[in-house]
């Protein structure tokens, strides 16, 4: 957007301001070149013997008298001769056949004189001065004109612009450019507010995801700490007995690694957590006590009284 700003109103701008006026200037060349052919077609008639040349100067001076243009047709051309004197203006005819060498502008500067050296110098170019605007004696402004010697008979033809219409119209000009490139910056900004707002959702959504996962994450690694504790702890507690047991098929005594018989209740409780209360059962009582009534004894102690 920067770039945008510099671009139109660094470099598009100016230059548009400077194209105006090269415009402004090459319309002068050309209605001057036009005048000066009509004034050649009267010198052709001059010197062909079809009139004499204070006919044709009068002629061509009444026909640019009456030539106007411009938005209300208020520009106009002027003849004036080396010496100099004015031959010819639509609005100031007192300045007619007077010697203008002393007449200066608002400003101070003889233009005359200086429209003359210019005409003399290179034929024609551009003058800028004060002068009034148009047919308004009291309204003096800024003028650019072009002055082109008419050689054959010595007069300078020239037709100028103000500089207050042509910087309107460059302010004019600026002003609709000034909205054109307003609008478009509204509409970057627009698109770029909206190309904004969606990243940032889109940051908020993966930062509201990334949190999911860490919280996910930390959860997992406690719930696996815990069931590793815990696991841990279990296996604290159990002892497993693993391997090949050597034991005695007769009296089921068991043998350890040193190579000695233990009882099997001693070397379970050596090797586990595991106790032992002794009793008997029922096939081993009838075996050892024939005679003896074993059932109320088996009776109380699946109840848990004394027989």
């Amino acid at each position: 957007m920067l770039l945008f700003c510099v671009a139109i109103f660094g470099v598009a701008l100016p230059a548009s301001r400077e194209n105006l006026l090269n415009q402004k200037r090459l319309m002068l060349v050309e209605l001057v070149h036009t005048v000066c052919s009509t004034m050649a077609h009267y010198d052709a008639q001059v010197r062909a013997g079809k009139i004499s040349l204070a006919e044709a100067k009068e002629l061509a001076k009444e026909q640019v008298r009456e030539l106007h243009y411009g938005p209300d047709n208020k520009n106009y051309y002027w003849i004036n001769d080396m010496q100099p004197r004015m031959v010819m203006h639509p609005y100031r005819p007192e300045l007619e056949n007077q010697d203008l060498s002393a007449f200066s502008d608002a400003s101070g500067k003889h233009l005359f004189t200086e429209i003359v050296q210019v005409a003399l110098k290179e034929g024609s170019g551009f003058v800028p001065y004060m002068w009034q605007l148009n047919d308004e004696p009291l309204h003096i402004d800024a003028k650019l004109s072009y002055v082109k010697l008419f050689q054959p008979w010595g007069w300078v033809i020239g037709t100028g612009i103000y500089l207050d219409d042509v910087y309107a119209e460059i302010a004019e000009i600026s002003k609709k450019l000034l909205y054109i490139s307003l609008a478009i910056l509204l509409f970057i900004g627009c698109i770029s507010f909206f190309i904004i707002q969606q990243r940032l959702k889109d940051v908020r959504r993966r930062r509201l995801a990334e949190t999911e996962v860490e919280n996910y994450r930390q959860n997992l690694e406690n719930l696996v700490r815990e069931r590793t504790e815990e696991l841990r702890m279990a296996q604290s507690k159990i002892k497993i007995l693993k391997g090949f047991l050597p034991i005695c098929a007769k009296c089921k005594k068991i043998r350890d690694d040193k190579g000695y018989w233990n009882q099997i209740e001693s070397y379970i409780r050596a090797h586990s957590e595991a106790d032992f209360s002794h009793g008997i059962c029922p096939v081993c009582a009838k075996e050892l006590y024939p005679g003896m009534d074993i059932s109320r004894f088996f009776s109380a102690e699946s109840t848990g009284k004394q027989p």
